[in-house]
């Protein structure tokens, strides 16, 4: 599986996991929910510094967003 699409069903899987919509994801990122749900549908990259922030919000090491 691409790494890029394991990473966004990963935080998919951890966002729902918390029961959290995305756009209270997106605003704890300081995002638009649009842009949050293009993240995790695959269509735009994830940065490092939302990738790190992603971590914090969900209470995980960065393994467990970017692990198969």
């Amino acid at each position: 599986m691409n790494e890029h699409i394991r990473i966004n069903k990963n935080l998919k899987q951890l966002r729902e996991d918390k029961g959290v919509m995305q756009k209270m994801v997106a605003k704890q990122l300081g995002i638009s929910a649009n842009y949050y749900s293009q993240i995790e549908n695959g269509h735009r990259a994830l940065q490092i510094d939302h990738l790190l922030k992603l971590r914090d919000i969900f209470n995980v090491s960065l393994e467990k967003i970017v692990d198969k």
